[in-house]
């Protein structure tokens, strides 16, 4: 089988992937990879450093040559952040304004085309370096709303750097891609992309041969100037007096350090700020909180979203398109803390997928999803939620909740995806069976315990615990006993399973009747 490669071109980090017959992986760039603050592999920085040398040349003579260093190595010859070689963020303009002067060595210019081609050049030598193979198929992601210019630049780069098929698809499409979801199934999708300088949201519609050709209509799209960045320097001026964040010699070390600060304390709840002879300071995920109220980034959100909602409900479609069905958080700035649950609130009822196990993730599933599309491996998608039915435990008097479909459990399932029989009590006339979605963004897992029937149960142990459960069918009619339980057997026997549509259906059959009450019959839809 032959090996198609994908690379996620993005303005503060790259990453590229491949997808051969054993299927779709990462690629790790061991030179180039990110390696400050904190190791991120396989993210390669989207920074070019240019050095004039001289090399010999017919034995007697010296002629000049540009060496070009990119990924980590770039930043580390950038060392006080100040130097006119170097140059990032170039692909922000490479559609618009691709003659742009972005670096200069002496008195030479490099424009962001000659810089773009410098960067894939590399990064496309390193990849055959690593695999031994020559890269002939190349799809590379491009964002919406860059136009066809884009595309036709990236095109004739790689064409020129020896790539015989090159392909582009949108990034909301391989971003949905990477996730697993069904991109031919028709819905409206959010594509919230958070990343170092920009929050991108791009509201497009699913279904037909969006697979095939790598796009799908726009239905509404917002940018809002704010990123992980922004963080970063929001840190440095809380925590480093004015007079030593002023020295330039040091902007790039701070940069470092507040990055690596605001990542810790993210993911692991703490960190200490350390820089030179200022003393350490401890800062925890509360006061990055805090930091992120007070300068409005939750607000932002807010307000993009709703930016959103506006554009789609002026938007000149049916009224079934303006409603989020799935949405998808990519981008590093979707780690900090409580933006996941924040856009888990106001997205609901539509699915939020977010790997909330492997957070990481999030950096990847664009050049993943790029190379499921170049090679056109098929997709399985599957339940991101923990799914349970309420029950009342007769000797604790406490609400208790059964669990019927584990995150994680591809879709459709068998018809008898799952079994569970239920007794009545004496005289009992009736039977309610209410599912719950268990677990918010941004919580703690529930945590399951087997018992010796073989399912698994969680009871909140706290009154806050109760935040973290969705009933889904309140207003659903119980199901009729009749004639009225006697207490001394199991009584119903009921079927659950999950249809290609997501929807949750159970089978109901009355052991005392020998009848079936409910067959196949739709419940909720799950997410």
């Amino acid at each position: 089988m032959p090996t198609y490669w994908a690379i996620d071109l993005g303005t503060t980090n790259t990453v590229a992937a491949m997808a051969d017959g054993t299927g779709v992986h990462l690629v790790h760039l061991p030179r180039i990879v990110r390696e400050m603050p904190s190791p991120m592999s396989p993210l390669v920085p989207s920074a070019v450093y240019l050095y004039q040398t001289q090399r010999r040349w017919l034995w007697f003579f010296r002629r000049n040559v540009l060496e070009v260093f990119i990924g980590q190595l770039a930043l580390n010859q950038n060392f006080d952040g100040q130097s006119p070689a170097f140059a990032q963020g170039f692909k922000r303009f490479l559609g618009s304004e691709s003659q742009r002067p972005i670096a200069r060595v002496e008195n030479q210019h490099f424009s962001v085309r000659d810089v773009t081609k410098m960067f894939l050049r590399e990064l496309l030598h390193a990849l055959r370096q690593q695999s031994q193979q020559r890269i002939t198929d190349l799809t590379i992601s491009a964002p919406v709303g860059f136009y066809e210019t884009y595309r036709a630049e990236l095109q004739a780069i790689v064409k020129s750097l020896g790539v015989r098929r090159f392909r582009s698809l949108d990034e909301p499409i391989a971003a949905a891609l990477g996730y697993g979801v069904n991109v031919a199934r028709d819905e409206t999708l959010l594509v919230f992309d958070f990343g170092g300088g920009t929050l991108n949201l791009a509201a497009i519609r699913l279904g037909g041969h969006t697979a095939e050709v790598g796009a799908a209509p726009v239905l509404a799209k917002h940018m809002v100037l704010l990123g992980g960045d922004d963080v970063d320097r929001w840190i440095i001026e809380k925590l480093v007096p004015r007079a030593v964040r002023d020295i330039p010699e040091w902007h790039q070390d701070l940069k470092w350090e507040a990055t690596r600060v605001k990542e810790q304390a993210s993911l692991r709840g703490e960190s200490l700020f350390q820089f030179r002879g200022l003393k350490p300071q401890p800062f925890t995920r509360q006061d990055l909180v805090n930091l992120l109220t007070e300068r409005g980034l939750y607000e932002a959100i807010r307000q993009a979203l709703a930016e959103m909602c506006r554009q789609l409900e002026e938007a000149n479609v049916p009224e079934h398109y303006k409603q989020f069905d799935e949405v998808l958080l990519v981008g590093g700035s979707t780690l900090l803390p409580e933006v996941a649950g924040l856009v888990d609130e106001l997205c609901r009822p539509a699915i939020v997928r977010y790997p909330e196990r492997q957070p990481e993730l999030v950096f990847t599933y664009v050049a993943l999803g790029a190379a499921r599309f170049a090679s056109g491996a098929p997709i399985e998608d599957h339940i991101y939620h923990d799914y349970a039915l309420s029950v009342h435990n007769d000797r604790t008097r406490k609400v208790e909740y059964e669990l019927l479909v584990p995150r994680g459990t591809r879709y459709p399932t068998a018809p008898e995806f799952t079994t569970r029989y239920y007794a009545d009590y004496n005289g009992m006339t009736d039977m309610s069976f209410r599912v719950c979605e268990i677990g918010r963004l941004g919580h703690a897992p529930v945590r399951w315990e087997q018992r010796p029937n073989g399912a698994s149960y969680w009871v909140p142990q706290e009154e806050s615990h109760n935040g973290t459960v969705v009933t889904l069918n309140p207003a659903d009619e119980p199901i009729r006993l009749i004639p009225p339980g006697r207490g001394n057997s199991p009584r119903l026997r009921v079927t659950y399973s999950i249809n290609e549509d997501r929807w949750l259906c159970m089978t109901v059959y009355d052991l005392v009747r020998k009848a079936y009450l409910r067959i196949e019959e739709p419940v909720v839809r799950l997410r």
